[in-house]
């Protein structure tokens, strides 16, 4: 679900635009004033509550010098950017020797097996990291595995509540993108060069570090860039993994809002972290637009069988194939082991204890609100959010595929600026404008912070398909007396629906899971599922966590497929695909 957030950043259009008039620009109004009060508005808020003395009305840097000035707070700001770096390096050495393996290597249900390396990329961040407790805990299934295999009185492996634990888990969710993006360019690279390398008596490896990681430094640098800015912004992984001696800024944000109720030192390390974080976007932007080019179609790059006439080599991959399905699987079935499972008189049993327990009545004391009230926030919320996204991010799209106008980039980069701010950010500066101003969205909050983190992925599924219309099926129904309106609805609506949908189905997902904005504005009546499973698991019921983060997998997977046979009944034709 990450994946597309910092990607969606540079949808520069194509050539056939055409000049915007008063009137279109009237379309676009709305939009645009929803993004200047639910968006601006409270990051200025933010901005205003970090540098303007109360009561004064003076511009004043006295919350950002003690940011600087104390040890502690920059202890915080090269930690974050540390773990982010350790991360980054190990998702690449996680994500490259699979991105090889796909490209080189066939074998069964390869290609189920590289549509599975974007599991762990969707999933919510809290059941992931809910997931690492229960397996790679002191307690964990893998310490009691080698405990009971070994014979040893104590854990082996001591990983959470470490930088190593925190680096695991950001690996575990960031390597998917650096497979992905370096495999999409590796099986269309040109094999003649490795081929001429090898002729001229090159061996594998030095063909692999001298021809073939040069022809894929762009996809590496990218990705691994793209893993970097989500390391750095992450926040339920580092809050849940991190314990008490380790924080970042996101963490050190919601700490100073929501534990210490300091506002002003809060929006000043927001202030820190919305800068940074534009900064790396920026960067990250410039980086792909550098090294993006087009590749030709080439013949198909030649493959050989994995499981073929053994050697050391293939002995080091099938290691290295063990070891990750060990860190990728293990999390994951830990979660559904320990919802159906329960200690009792000694032994291990099966049972439902867990799905029944968490919607007792007394059970409400521990998370603050009923779980059934949770799953019907999330729904709602869900909703709100995509049916906003949507509103705002079709006209955008529109605006950016079909027109031009002075200052398009400027707009361009005003539309993609929330893409560039972090979600508890985010979720800082909506509170403080509800809080410090007339603002009062309520509960509304919640679903305007979903929408401003989800719309972008409607843009990005809409624009490309736009892109690509034939302007002249337009033309024609105008030369025949067709409105603008009903030339949209009955010939442009039907040929995006589809990628409408998409956009639709990504926005009301990411609303589901979303926790680290949602943190931020929740009150106990309005928590959603994300904030059940990490209110259980601060809790220790690591069991009723198992079971709602099941519960959660399950309303995902639910929501798809409803919108998806919804989608077919509103646009009509057959199953919306890739």
């Amino acid at each position: 679900m990450r994946g597309a957030r910092l990607a969606v950043a540079a949808v520069a259009g194509a050539g056939g635009r055409v000049r915007l008039g008063l009137g279109q620009a009237a379309i676009f109004l709305v939009p645009v004033a929803f993004l200047a009060l639910a968006f601006y508005f409270p990051l200025l808020r933010l901005f205003q509550e970090g540098l303007v003395e109360e009561g004064q009305g003076r511009v004043t840097f006295r919350y950002l010098a003690e940011i600087f000035s104390e040890p502690y707070f920059r202890r915080v700001i090269l930690f974050t950017a540390e773990q982010a770096l350790l991360s980054t390096l190990l998702a690449v050495a996680i994500g490259l020797p699979w991105a090889y393996i796909f490209t080189r290597y066939e074998f069964p249900m390869k290609r189920a097996l590289r549509a599975l390396t974007l599991v762990p990329f969707v999933l919510p961040a809290v059941t992931v990291a809910l997931g690492f407790i229960l397996f790679f805990g002191n307690n964990g299934h893998l310490n009691r595995l080698l405990m009971g295999l070994f014979g040893l009185e104590e854990p082996p492996l001591r990983t959470l509540y470490s930088l190593r634990g925190i680096v695991l888990a950001h690996a575990f969710y960031n390597a998917p993108i650096v497979t992905r993006m370096v495999h999409a360019q590796w099986e269309r690279l040109d094999p003649t060069y490795e081929e001429s390398a090898q002729a001229l008596g090159a061996g594998r490896f030095r063909r692999l570090v001298t021809v073939t990681l040069p022809l894929l430094l762009p996809s590496l640098m990218t990705s691994a860039a793209l893993a970097f800015i989500f390391c750095f912004l992450s926040f339920p992984i580092v809050l849940a993994l991190g314990g008490a001696r380790f924080s970042t800024l996101e963490v050190q944000i919601y700490t100073e809002f929501i534990v210490l109720f300091n506002r002003r030192l809060g929006s000043a390390l927001a202030i820190v972290e919305v800068l940074l974080s534009l900064a790396f976007t920026y960067g990250y932007i410039l980086l792909e637009g550098h090294f993006t080019r087009e590749l030709e179609a080439v013949r198909p790059r030649p493959t050989v069988k994995l499981f073929s006439k053994p050697t050391w080599g293939r002995l080091g991959l099938f290691l290295f194939i063990l070891a990750s399905g060990v860190v990728f699987l293990g999390p994951l079935a830990s979660i559904v082991y320990d919802s159906f499972t329960r200690e009792w008189a000694g032994r291990t049993a099966l049972t439902l204890h867990w799905y029944s327990y968490i919607f007792r009545p007394e059970h409400e004391a521990l998370i603050g609100a009923p779980p059934l009230r949770t799953i019907a926030n999330s729904l709602q919320f869900g909703l709100i959010s995509m049916a906003l996204g949507v509103l705002l991010g079709l006209p955008l799209a529109f605006a950016l595929a079909r027109f031009r106008f002075p200052g398009r980039r400027l707009f361009d980069a005003l539309v993609m600026a929330p893409l560039g701010v972090s979600s508890v950010a985010l979720g800082a500066a909506l509170l403080v404008a509800s809080l410090k101003t007339p603002l009062k969205a309520g509960w509304l909050a919640i679903p305007l912070a979903h929408a401003i983190l989800a719309y972008p992925f409607v843009i990005r599924a809409v624009v490309p398909v736009l892109e690509g219309l034939e302007r002249g099926l337009v033309e024609a129904a105008r030369s025949l007396g067709a409105s603008r309106f009903r030339a949209f609805r009955e010939i442009e609506l039907p040929l995006i629906a589809r990628a409408l949908l998409v956009g639709a189905v990504f926005a009301f997902a990411i609303s589901l899971g979303e926790m680290s904005a949602t943190i931020m504005l929740a009150r106990p009546e309005w928590k959603t599922i994300p904030l059940a499973i990490n209110d259980l698991r601060a809790a220790r019921s690591f069991g009723g966590a198992s079971a709602m983060s099941v519960l959660l997998i399950l309303v995902t997977g639910g929501a798809f497929i409803v919108l998806e046979r919804f989608g077919e009944r509103l646009f009509g034709g057959g199953r919306w695909s890739k």
